[in-house]
């Protein structure tokens, strides 16, 4: 599984999800819970909380599968695979792992320097804003 640093991006929807693609309000829905179960994922690594960890990402596939018909939340290629190895670490206990993941999926979502903002996106109680 994959690490997770969630900033300010706003992507369009995958072509993956037509009933997503073609409602934005639903495409909003979906970016939202996503972010919740990413912030309940992010706390639980960060306490050691292995089981809640599991849990979490396991929500997360759920939504992935029920929302755009995927067996991973993540439509972008690099967060799609920092997120499988999230899954990886988590099913062989390395905490550690998981962790580090996490950290890699977090930072595709880190502005470069000179990108402009979305100021949509970039307001998060949590300091995890998980879009794409």
């Amino acid at each position: 599984m994959s690490a997770i640093s969630l900033s300010s991006i706003v992507a369009q929807p995958s072509p993956t999800s037509s009933a997503i693609s073609s409602n934005p309000s639903s495409w909003q829905k979906y970016l939202a819970e996503r972010r919740l179960d990413l912030g309940q994922l992010k706390e639980a690594l960060q306490s050691g909380d292995l089981s809640g960890a599991k849990a979490a990402y396991n929500n997360l596939v759920s939504l992935g599968k029920t929302d755009i018909h995927q067996n991973n939340p993540f439509t972008l290629t690099n967060r799609a695979a920092d997120f499988s190895a999230i899954g990886g670490a988590l099913q062989s206990g390395n905490l550690s792992g998981a962790q580090q993941a996490l950290a890699a999926l977090d930072s595709t979502f880190k502005l470069h320097p000179g990108a402009e903002s979305n100021p949509a996106a970039s307001a998060s109680e949590s300091g995890v804003n998980v879009i794409a």
